[in-house]
């Protein structure tokens, strides 16, 4: 029996690195696939032919050849599936229409003003609708759904235990959304951090922390080039680390704790109590720094500081290769950028701030719904 575990086991890794080879590469012959991956040509040959037949790749034409038989090419069938990525936020939903390859096909953004959970289903599926038939693609093609959420999410049973800005409660979403369809639901941090490995600034490195700044702050860990969940999939939550010792209270129940200096809902409310004014909107708060209010200077000079002693309590203790900002404060980049890195240079370890790159997310708002999406995918081709 273990035998048979082991080589299932084996074909699977090989048609899998088969696969992604073609997917990163684009177009190439089994000769070039097998020297590159080191398996045998009748492996190759075989793992092709399977993907031939299930429609996930074509032949292509052949190579060029200075003599000989040429070799033929194979590449991706970007159209052979089609999956849905969302990023459930607080006020909206934005929905990506994924191809195989990673391509975006259309966008939608829905806002809401109520989260009750039997209405946001409902909204989702009128945005799938929306997705699927402003690019002519029928529902019928869609394999899968990946969502991501701001809150904790059991990963093995996919329900939402604890989301407190949408007031949720052991939330059973694929159970109640109406489509006959494969879901997956993610922890929206963790999902940006697949988002960022996958198509963003973090292609290529193997150690990433995405930290994603809203009305809280959360955090995805992708260590050794896989998502880190941890015990009861709760790794991440850094937000509720404590950086100032008895200091302001919490929503969780805790004081100090990052999210209260560092978030959106912070710098908020610091303006608030420095100004006597109540912004109606990060958006404003944004406006007011490029406008260069003195009060808002303030803000994100404060901000910042309490942001750059965060990440650099997670370089010391993770030693990440890179760390990717996300969230509404990448629009400020080319303005706090050189104070932050400065202040998790002061802060950081000389030996652990040593090669680590830091980013603000190219992706924006993009991030959580490829991720989640791209393990959609994921699921569908190798589960």
């Amino acid at each position: 029996m273990k035998k048979a575990i082991n080589h299932r086991i084996m074909r699977s890794n090989n048609k899998r690195q088969i696969l992604e080879f073609i997917r990163k590469n684009g177009p190439s012959t089994k000769r070039g696939i097998a020297q590159k991956l080191g398996i045998s040509i009748t492996t190759v040959a075989t793992f092709i032919n399977e993907l031939l037949n299930e429609d996930r790749i074509t032949a292509f034409g052949n190579a060029a050849s200075s003599g000989g038989r040429k070799s033929e090419l194979y590449r991706l069938n970007p159209d052979s599936l089609y999956v849905i990525g969302v990023d459930l936020q607080v006020d909206r939903i934005i929905m990506l229409l994924i191809n195989l390859q990673g391509e975006v096909l259309g966008v939608e953004e829905e806002k809401f003003n109520r989260s009750d959970e039997w209405e946001i289903a409902s909204l989702l599926r009128q945005t799938i609708t929306k997705i699927c038939d402003s690019n002519k693609i029928p529902l019928a093609k869609i394999s899968g759904i990946g969502i991501g959420v701001p809150g904790i999410v059991n990963h093995q049973t996919g329900i939402i235990e604890f989301a407190p800005n949408l007031g949720w409660k052991n939330v059973d979403l694929p159970m109640i959304l109406p489509v006959d369809l494969p879901v997956i639901v993610e922890n929206e941090a963790k999902a940006a951090a697949v988002g960022e490995a996958t198509f963003g600034s973090a292609q290529g490195y193997a150690n990433v922390i995405y930290v994603s700044l809203g009305l809280g702050i959360g955090t995805g860990l992708i260590l050794n080039n896989n998502l880190f969940y941890g015990h009861n999939f709760l790794a991440g939550e850094f937000g509720h680390m404590a950086i100032v010792p008895n200091g302001l209270p919490c929503r969780c129940g805790k004081k100090g704790c990052w999210e209260v200096y560092a978030s959106n809902n912070a710098a908020l409310k610091l303006y608030q109590d420095y100004s006597g004014i109540e912004l109606s909107s990060y958006d404003e708060l944004l406006k007011a720094l490029f406008k260069e209010d003195p009060i808002a200077i303030k803000v994100f000079a404060e901000i910042v500081n309490y942001l750059g002693l965060g990440i650099a309590n997670l370089i010391n203790g993770l030693n990440p290769e890179m760390i990717v900002i996300g969230g509404k404060i990448t629009e400020a980049d080319s303005l706090i950028h050189y104070q932050l890195l400065k202040v998790i240079k002061e802060k950081c370890f000389e030996y652990s701030y040593r090669g680590v790159s830091l980013q603000f997310s190219g992706l924006r708002n993009r991030a959580t719904a490829l991720g989640v999406g791209s393990l959609m995918i994921d699921s569908l081709l190798y589960n």
